[in-house]
C-alpha cells in the first residue's frame, strides 16, 4: 500500500514566507496557551469539537488547518477577542489612511441647497425653540 499523501483541493500556491511565519508563530502560541492551561491536546480538540491530528496540525502551523479551527481554539482558550481588537477597523492605520486620502478637500453647497437653507433658516426664526443647533447631525 502507498504511503498516504496529504489532500489538496488544486493546484498548490506558494505560502508567501511572512504567512508562514505567522502561521506557524500562531501554532506555536496556541500550543503554548494550551499547556499554561494545563490541556492536553485531547482535551482541546474535543473542546473545539474537531480531532487530536487537526489540533496537532494546527499547533504545527499546517496551512489546511480551517481558520474557524484555529478561532474555536482560540475561544476556548480565551483569547478570541484579543484577535477580535487587532482587526478593529479602528486599529487599521493604513485604510484610515487611505481613507483620509480619498477625502474631498473641501465641500461645496450647490446654490440651490443654500437657497433653500436659507428660507427654511427664516422659517425656523419665526418658530424660536430651544432645540439643540447641531440637531440633525
Amino acid at each position: 500500500m502507498p504511503p498516504s499523501t496529504p489532500k489538496t483541493s488544486g493546484p498548490r500556491v506558494a505560502m508567501p514566507r511572512p504567512v508562514d511565519r505567522a502561521l506557524h508563530r500562531l501554532g506555536q502560541d496556541i500550543s503554548t496557551a494550551r499547556r499554561v492551561r494545563r490541556l492536553s491536546q485531547e482535551d482541546l480538540a474535543q473542546r473545539i469539537g474537531t480531532s487530536l491530528s487537526t489540533v496537532r496540525r494546527m499547533e504545527d502551523g499546517y496551512p489546511g488547518t480551517a481558520f474557524h479551527t484555529f478561532l474555536r481554539a482560540l475561544h476556548v482558550l480565551g483569547r478570541l477577542e484579543d484577535l477580535v481588537k487587532v482587526m478593529a477597523t479602528e486599529n487599521d492605520s493604513l485604510g484610515m489612511e487611505l481613507v483620509r486620502e480619498q477625502l474631498p478637500q473641501r465641500v461645496r453647497s450647490s446654490r440651490r441647497s443654500n437657497a433653500q437653507a436659507g428660507n427654511s433658516a427664516i422659517a425656523k426664526k419665526s418658530d424660536v425653540d430651544d432645540t439643540d443647533e447641531l440637531e440633525g447631525f
